[in-house]
């Protein structure tokens, strides 16, 4: 704060007895020694300096004198209460998240988070967006960042979209060119809580009626299944980036379909406890 410094200056030359010592001292440049007297005074509205002698107080000066030490020992002793306030925070963060990004994004938050507050606990729930939406119903965690699920009575905050792809194996792969290659092939699926799988798998149904799906909860287990299996499946364009399961993207005529992240929740979350939103606002700036 410019006015600690000003104080600090104003102190400074008290004590070392002009304003070149005390920017030596400082290690300012007298110019700015000689402004930060200044904007106290215009703060203040008193002349601490008799006009011509930079050395000498005025009688406001001599109050100021006395009182400066003290203001600014309180703003330090301010500062360390503010730094450490963080250590004695006692709260529970309750959060759930989908595949993939609690292992894209959590841990180097909750490590960066949990050293800034030590004391807090977190609760973090991964699970599909219709499992984490059930949750908050339940009262089992306070949001979710995931899908927008069917149910229209959450408060839902959408960051990002991201494309659906149709996947097979590189080392034992299907030759699909178009739909009707898809006939009685098996393709996996996370299931139909997301209305984008949802709508795909509608489409799909109605272009290819002999497709087989197979359907797993968890999408991050689809590539290494279907890179053992030689089977199709569906999933998010940041599964495939993040897997090493040896897969490729299909280029089929499928609609163009994305899904969308964002933050789920049963009231806004300006709503929510200051160190809840400053969480959010952490999470928000790793995923956009």
């Amino acid at each position: 704060m410019d006015f600690i410094k000003e104080l600090h200056s104003f102190k400074t030359i008290v004590e070392e007895g002009t304003f070149t010592k005390a920017a030596a001292k400082l290690n300012y440049a007298q110019s700015t020694v000689t402004n930060h007297i200044k904007k106290l005074e215009e703060e203040l509205e008193v002349a601490l300096f008799l006009e011509g002698k930079s050395n000498v107080l005025t009688l406001e000066g001599e109050f100021l004198k006395q009182a400066v030490p003290g203001l600014i020992a309180q703003w330090e002793e301010v500062k360390e209460q503010l730094l450490n306030a963080s250590n004695t925070v006692e709260y529970s963060l309750r959060m759930g998240i989908v595949p993939p990004y609690d292992m894209l994004i959590l841990p180097e938050l909750l490590h960066v988070f949990s050293h800034q507050y030590p004391k807090i606990k977190f609760e973090i729930m991964v699970g599909s967006t219709l499992a984490l939406a059930d949750a908050l119903k339940e009262n089992r965690i306070d949001f979710a960042l995931c899908s927008l699920p069917h149910e229209d009575s959450f408060v839902y905050e959408e960051l990002f979209q991201e494309e659906i792809c149709c996947i097979t194996s590189i080392t034992n792969p299907l030759i699909i060119k178009e739909l009707a290659d898809l006939t009685g092939i098996h393709l996996y699926s996370s299931g139909g809580d997301c209305p984008a799988l949802r709508n795909i798998e509608g489409y799909l149904d109605q272009c290819v009626p002999s497709l087989q799906w197979e359907y797993v909860s968890s999408n991050t287990t689809i590539p290494y299944l279907i890179e053992q299996t030689g089977f199709c499946g569906l999933v998010p364009r940041s599964i495939i980036d993040q897997t090493c399961a040896q897969v490729k993207i299909l280029s089929l005529p499928l609609p163009n379909l994305r899904i969308t992240i964002g933050l789920l929740s049963k009231q806004p979350l300006t709503l929510f406890p200051n160190i809840t939103k400053k969480f959010v606002f952490e999470l928000k700036m790793r995923l956009l």
